[in-house]
C-alpha cells in the first residue's frame, strides 16, 4: 500500500514540477525501482469483429499490434551530504512503435537516455530485452532493437507532409503503465516550433488526442492506422495540446541511426542576426540591410575562414543577403563538404572568403 501511494505522489510531483518549470512535460513515467524485477501489466489484446462504421477502432486495431511498452532501468547516483554518494536503480517507462519486422523500434531519446537495461513488452504481453542502436538528442529520436525475437508486426507508415488541421489523429501507447491505451482527436496544426529545456523541436504536429506520462515514443496514427508521428511532449497547463514528431523526420533520423549509430549534420559555426538602424550608424555601413555576425564558434569553419564578429554578410553562396533569414536558409541547406563563397563588409571594406562546411562535432 505504501508503494502505491508513494508512486502516486511522485508522479504528481513530477507533473507539478514540469508546470513550474515551464508547463512542458515529456510524457514518460519515472518512478523508483524496487527489488523483485519489472512488473508486467501486459495482457493479451482482445480482438473483435469491428464494423465499418467504427473507423477509429479499426485504425487502432491495425496499428495496435506494433505498439510496445518500453521499461528502462538506470543507475542513479545522488550526493548525500552526510553519507556521500548514494547509488540506486531507477525505473522509467515509455512507449515505442515497431517499424521493421526484425525488431527495430522507434521511440524518444528521452525515454531511453542513460538506460542500463531496456525491456520491451509487445501487445501480446511477451517481454524481451532490448538494446539501443542509436539516439539523437537534438530531434529526440531513438532506435531500439529487440533481442532474440521472432519476426514482429511492423507498423504501416504514413506521410506526415500531407497532414492538414482537422484530420483524425489517434494516439496509442502506455500512459501511466496502462498498456494499449487509445485516445482520439484531430491534428491541431503542423510545423510547431517548441523549446523544452536545452532541446528545440523545430517542426512538431500539434494534436488534442490525449497524451499522458508513458505515451512518449508511441505512435500517432491516422484514420487508416498509418503512423504519422511519434508522441513526444504535452503542455500541462492547457487542455488538449500535445505534440508529436512527424514520422517522415523520425524515419529519416532512425534510418541513419541504424546505419551509422549517429546523425551527421553540416556545421559552419556561424550565428547571425539582422542589421538594425543603430548598427548602420554605429558601424558606418554602406547599406541598412544584411546579416551581421553575432557569434562565431572558434572551432568552426567560419572562424577558420577568417570571419570576425560584427562582420556584415553582403553575399553568401552567390546570393545577396538582406536579412538573417537569407543567411540561415543557406546555412541550413548546406551539406558537409560544400564550399560557400562569402562577401562581408568590415570597417568600410568588402572582403571575400570561402567557408567549407564541416560535420557538426
Amino acid at each position: 500500500m505504501r508503494t502505491r501511494y508513494g508512486r502516486f505522489w511522485l508522479i504528481t510531483g513530477l507533473m507539478i514540477a514540469s508546470f513550474l518549470a515551464g508547463s512542458w512535460i515529456a510524457p514518460r513515467v519515472r518512478i523508483q525501482f524496487e527489488p523483485g524485477g519489472l512488473p508486467s501489466q501486459a495482457a493479451e489484446p482482445v480482438r473483435s469483429v469491428i464494423s465499418a462504421d467504427e473507423p477509429v477502432a479499426r485504425a487502432a486495431e491495425i496499428a495496435g499490434g506494433s505498439v510496445v511498452n518500453i521499461d528502462t532501468v538506470q543507475r542513479i547516483v545522488e550526493q548525500d551530504w552526510f553519507f556521500g554518494p548514494q547509488v540506486y536503480e531507477g525505473r522509467g517507462a515509455g512507449s515505442g512503435v515497431i517499424v521493421d519486422a526484425s525488431g527495430i523500434i522507434i521511440t524518444n531519446e528521452h525515454v531511453v537516455a542513460n538506460a542500463s537495461q531496456i525491456y520491451v513488452t509487445l501487445a501480446t504481453g511477451k517481454k524481451y530485452r532490448g538494446n539501443v542502436l542509436g539516439v539523437d538528442h537534438e530531434t529526440d529520436v531513438a532506435v531500439v532493437k529487440v533481442q532474440n525475437a521472432p519476426p514482429l508486426p511492423a507498423a504501416q507508415l504514413g506521410d506526415s507532409r500531407t497532414l492538414v488541421p482537422g484530420q483524425w489523429a489517434i494516439a496509442i501507447g502506455n500512459p501511466l503503465g496502462y498498456q494499449q491505451t487509445v485516445t482520439v482527436g484531430v491534428v491541431g496544426n503542423t510545423g510547431r516550433a517548441i523549446r523544452v529545456e536545452d532541446r528545440v523541436y523545430k517542426s512538431l504536429i500539434q494534436t488534442d488526442a490525449a497524451i499522458n506520462p508513458g505515451n512518449s515514443g508511441g505512435p500517432l496514427v491516422d484514420i487508416q492506422g498509418k503512423v504519422i508521428g511519434i508522441n513526444t511532449i504535452v503542455r500541462t497547463d492547457a487542455q488538449g495540446i500535445g505534440f508529436a514528431i512527424p514520422i517522415n523526420e523520425a524515419k529519416l533520423i532512425a534510418d541513419q541511426l541504424v546505419r551509422v549509430g549517429k546523425i551527421k549534420r553540416p556545421w559552419t559555426g556561424l550565428y547571425v542576426t539582422d542589421v538594425t538602424p543603430d548598427m548602420v550608424s554605429y558601424f558606418g555601413l554602406s547599406r541598412p540591410d544584411g546579416a551581421i555576425v553575432e557569434q562565431l564558434d572558434r572551432r568552426g569553419p567560419a572562424h577558420g575562414a577568417g570571419l570576425r564578429r560584427w562582420d556584415v554578410i553582403r553575399e553568401f553562396s552567390g546570393k545577396r543577403i538582406r536579412t538573417k533569414a537569407d543567411a540561415e536558409a543557406i546555412i541550413s541547406g548546406a551539406k558537409i563538404g560544400d564550399k560557400l563563397p562569402i562577401l562581408v563588409e568590415r570597417e568600410g571594406e568588402m572582403l571575400k572568403g570561402e567557408i567549407v562546411v564541416a560535420e557538426k562535432p
